[in-house]
């Protein structure tokens, strides 16, 4: 490659690294707890700096005769009412989150397991099995092995026709094999 070339390669690259990043939205439906107390601690200090500059404009431009400063009442603005609003939403969330992840723990883990290749025609006969009464394949094997696993003969039985099985597959693996390693020949 010439140098030129290699140039061009490495600017690819370096222009790659100099891609623009998106912001953060700012639409979420329910702020972050941090957010929130970042912006009712920054509306706090602006509305103090705000009433300590009015307080000491009104102290220079008043007359000799003081009046007593009666306290202002606040009143709620929209925004104010919204930030409520949504601190309600967020701490019924936080609930609602607690309260499922509480009643998850409830039930047992599970876990994902590989792909299970089954004979054709008992795949056909157990998906339609399943699906007439409403249920998944998985959950149908979860409690046909929960049932099994309490007798001792029935386990003994099924091992039994499952090594019959598994040698057979076997014996499919290696002619599959054989035949694509013949073809290729």
């Amino acid at each position: 490659m010439s140098e030129t070339g290699k140039n061009n390669v490495l600017n690819q690259l370096r222009n790659k690294r100099k891609r623009k990043s998106v912001p953060p939205r700012q639409d979420a439906l329910v702020p972050k707890p941090a957010e929130e107390a970042q912006a009712a601690s920054s509306e706090t200090s602006k509305s103090n700096s705000r009433s300590k500059q009015k307080n000491t404009n009104e102290t220079e431009a008043s007359s000799p005769i003081q009046h007593p400063i009666e306290p202002e009442t606040p009143q709620q603005t929209t925004s104010e009412q919204e930030q409520g609003d949504n601190n309600t939403t967020a701490t019924s969330a936080c609930n609602s989150i607690t309260e499922l992840k509480a009643e998850l723990e409830k039930y047992p883990q599970t876990k994902r397991h590989s792909a299970i290749v089954l004979e054709k025609d008992i795949s056909q006969k157990l998906t339609q099995f399943c699906r007439e009464r409403g249920i998944t394949v998985e959950t149908f094997l979860e409690a046909a092995w929960t049932i099994v696993n309490s007798d001792d003969a029935l386990v003994e039985e099924i091992t039994t026709e499952a090594k019959r099985r598994y040698d057979q597959r076997k014996r499919v693996g290696q002619l599959k094999r054989l035949i694509t390693m013949l073809g290729n020949s």
